[in-house]
C-alpha cells in the first residue's frame, strides 16, 4: 500500500532486501515435492499403458493392412506410441527434478 506524502501524492513502499522471501526455489515445501512425485509416477504409469496399447495396435490386423497399402502405421498407433513416450519422459523428468535442491 502506498504511503501518503506531504503534497497528497503517494509514494511506493521500498522493498526490504533483508526480509526473507516466503517462497523460494531453494525451499520447496515437502507437500509440493510429494505432489510432484505422485504426479510423476502417474505420468510414468500412463505412459507405460499408452506404450502397451500402442504396441498392441502396431501388431493388429488393421495396422498390417494400413502398412500394406500406405507403408505407414495408422494414426492411432502413432499417437499412442508418441503419447506414451512423451508421458514417460515427462514423468521421469519430474521425478528427477522433484528431489533436487537448488
Amino acid at each position: 500500500m502506498p504511503l501518503p506524502t506531504r503534497h497528497g501524492g503517494h509514494r511506493a513502499l521500498p522493498m526490504d532486501a533483508a526480509a526473507p522471501l516466503a517462497y523460494t526455489a531453494a525451499s520447496v515445501p515437502p507437500e509440493r515435492s510429494s505432489m510432484v512425485k505422485a504426479l510423476s509416477f502417474a505420468l510414468i504409469a500412463c505412459g507405460i499403458v499408452l506404450l502397451y496399447f500402442g504396441g498392441q495396435s502396431f501388431h493388429s490386423f488393421s495396422n498390417d493392412m494400413s502398412r500394406l497399402f500406405t507403408g505407414a502405421p495408422t494414426n492411432r498407433t502413432i499417437l499412442l506410441i508418441v503419447g506414451g513416450v512423451a508421458a514417460t519422459i515427462a514423468g521421469l523428468t519430474g521425478l528427477a527434478t522433484s528431489g533436487r535442491r537448488r
